[in-house]
Formats: structure tokens, C-alpha cells, sequence
């Protein structure tokens, strides 16, 4: 077994050296196997870098669709150059085989994390949200669709970043017959309503996905639970979840808010764009949202012993998510009601007689 594993790691080496310095490795690594893909790390000399390679599992380069899905991931990550957005650095395609080279992100995929902590804290669960947010409005910006964003595909670096990883099943909105009808793309417990029903899909579909993970983040668990795929897509289609606030009572109005309108049955009583969500979620975390993300990231993965953090953590002061107008308003009509009050108890001091009026009748006591 180990002799067949070297075998297959050589032949990696030999195909990628082959095609020239800039594609030349070596120290290569089987990290895992994921659905379509054996993924390996390996050291790129001309550059003193670690990439991944991404090779499509043989089994599958006689199917013309997969092999089409294996060359658009490439394509599509290509053209998007965003901080949260893995990157790729080359396509290889030899006789027998495909790889995919892209940025090794050193880190811990946002599912490890929810296993091993659950419920994560507000401000984590929606600065990550906010990094994902970000990574997908460059996606949409260049008419792609993820239609996979879940936990897995979330990566979280050694340096606070978030990273929006595997776009196998990315659509580009162009090109939306390479995908076969009646088929379903994507993990049944994240898919959207539109996209169960074989409606078309939108970025508003990446919009109800990223409310679930946020949801998600939030509690601890989904919003629609996998019990089975026909319970789970009659739960999405059909069935209300349970609102954040009775599962804990302590998750902010205003995140909860932002679940609410992201999880909408119908794609137009969504955020029209992610944009708007970004916007929210900027509001909600305030000075947090501008340079500090990555630092109450990165603080929080170092505190649970998630990651060794590669950069230094700046120091955080108490900053808490700034409160919306709506607290705004409440801390208003308090305060304008307290003077109300004040003024109409000093106004009735003053009128008041100075003793109390005196009864001359024994029954005016009773």
C-alpha cells in the first residue's frame, strides 16, 4: 500500500516537472481525498512556497461533465483575486491525469471548528461571516455562483483570515447549461429552496446559504436539520426553523435579524445582493468591522487552541459590536421619558401645598 501511495506520488512529480520550472515540486505530501480529488502539498523551490494540488480522481476522467466542472474550478479561481478567495497558481493536464495548483492555506476548516467548540461567540460569528460575505461579493461582481458555501468550504488561516475554498460547483452565469438537468448540485443540509425546486439559482441562493452557516455559527447546530434527504429538503422548502433567540437568548436582535432575512423561502424576500448583508454586518460590529476582523478571528482560534497563529495578535480593547439605531431609538425614548418625568414630578412638588390639607371631620379620616 505504502510502495502504490509513493508510485502515485512520483508520478505527480513527474508530471508537474515536466511542464517546467514554474510547475516544478517536490517534498509532495497526500494531505486527503476529497469527492472529486486527491489533494497533496508540496514545496515549489523556484518560489520557497508550499502550494496544494488538487489532482481529479481518475475514475472520473471519463465523465465529460466532471472533467468540464474539474476545469472550471480553475478557470473561475483564476480570475478572482480577493483575500477571501483561495487563489490558484496553474492548471496542469497531462495524458492521464488533471491537477489543479493552488495557495496552501495553513489553518482550520470552519466545520473542525464548530465540532470541536459549537455555538461560537457573536463578534467571531459574524466577523467570519463578514470575511466570507466580502470573498462572495468578488464572486458575484464576476457572475459567479459558489452554490456550496458550508462550513467545510470555509477555511480559517494562521493569521485570522477567513477563505472561501472549493468552487467545483461554481456556476458561471454564462455558461449555465454545463449543468445537467434534474441534477442537484450541492450538500443536501445547505441547499436552497430554488435549488431543490430545479428553479434557477442566483447570488441571493448564496445569500440563504451563508444565513445557515451563520445560523450555524450562532448555535451550534443547522437550521434544517439532516434527517434524511427528503426531511431535510421538505424542511427547506417548507418548514420554519427555529427562531436563534429561543434557542439561546442571549444571540444579539441584530444577528438574528440578518439570519432571518438571509433564510427566506422566497429568493426576493432575501438580501437583494450580498452587499446589503456585508452592510448589516458592518453595522452590527462597527469599529470591529474595519481593521480588526482578522484580530478577533485570530484571537479566538489561538484562546481554544485551534491554531498557532503566524502573525502577531494586536492587542484588542473592549470594542463590542456597535448597537443599531434601533438601540439608538430605545436608549432615546428612555432618556426623553426619564426628563419627562422629571419635569412633570418638579412641576407637581411645586404646586403641591406646602402641608398637608386638614380634615375637620372625624369620617374624612377613614
Amino acid at each position: 500500500m505504502r510502495q502504490h501511495k509513493q508510485e502515485i506520488l512520483e508520478k505527480v512529480l513527474e508530471d508537474l516537472s515536466s511542464c517546467g520550472l514554474d510547475t516544478h515540486v517536490d517534498q509532495i505530501q497526500h494531505l486527503a481525498d476529497g469527492g472529486m480529488s486527491h489533494i497533496y502539498r508540496a514545496r515549489q523551490p523556484s518560489l520557497d512556497r508550499y502550494i496544494v494540488i488538487k489532482q481529479l480522481k481518475r475514475s472520473f476522467r471519463e465523465d465529460p461533465e466532471l472533467v468540464n466542472r474539474f476545469r472550471r474550478e480553475a478557470k473561475c479561481l483564476a480570475t478572482v483575486l480577493h483575500q477571501n478567495v483561495a487563489h490558484v497558481y496553474g492548471f496542469v493536464e497531462s495524458t492521464a491525469d488533471m491537477y489543479i495548483l493552488m495557495e496552501y492555506i495553513s489553518g482550520v476548516d470552519l466545520s473542525t471548528v464548530l465540532k470541536k467548540i459549537g455555538a461560537l461567540p457573536p463578534e467571531v460569528a459574524a466577523a467570519i461571516t463578514l470575511g466570507l460575505a466580502r470573498g462572495l461579493h468578488c464572486l458575484h461582481a464576476r457572475q459567479l455562483i459558489h452554490r456550496d458555501v458550508k462550513p467545510s468550504n470555509i477555511r480559517l488561516t494562521t493569521r485570522g483570515e477567513v477563505k472561501l475554498m472549493d468552487l467545483g460547483i461554481v456556476l458561471d452565469v454564462a455558461e449555465s447549461s454545463l449543468t445537467r438537468p434534474g441534477i442537484l448540485m450541492g450538500s443536501p443540509s445547505y441547499l436552497t429552496p430554488e435549488q431543490i425546486l430545479g428553479d434557477g439559482v442566483s447570488a441571493r441562493s448564496d445569500v440563504f446559504q451563508l444565513g445557515i452557516c451563520l445560523y450555524e455559527m450562532l448555535c451550534g447546530s443547522r437550521p434544517f436539520q439532516d434527517n434524511g434527504q427528503q426531511t431535510v429538503f421538505h424542511r427547506i422548502r417548507e418548514a420554519e426553523y427555529t427562531s436563534l433567540r429561543k434557542m439561546n437568548r442571549s444571540i444579539p436582535r441584530d444577528l438574528e435579524r440578518i439570519v432571518d432575512r438571509c433564510l427566506q423561502k422566497s429568493p426576493d424576500a432575501r438580501f437583494s445582493d450580498v452587499q446589503k448583508v456585508i452592510r448589516a454586518l458592518e453595522v452590527y460590529l462597527g469599529p470591529l468591522a474595519t481593521a480588526h476582523t482578522q484580530d478577533v478571528i485570530l484571537k479566538f482560534l489561538d484562546h481554544e487552541a485551534l491554531v498557532t497563529p503566524t502573525v502577531p495578535i494586536t492587542h484588542i480593547e473592549e470594542m463590542r459590536p456597535r448597537q443599531t439605531w434601533w438601540t439608538w431609538i430605545g436608549v432615546s425614548v428612555l432618556c426623553v421619558g426619564s426628563m419627562l418625568l422629571g419635569l412633570f414630578f418638579s412641576k407637581f412638588k411645586k404646586e403641591a401645598p406646602a402641608t398637608p390639607p386638614q380634615y375637620s371631620r372625624p369620617h374624612d379620616l377613614r
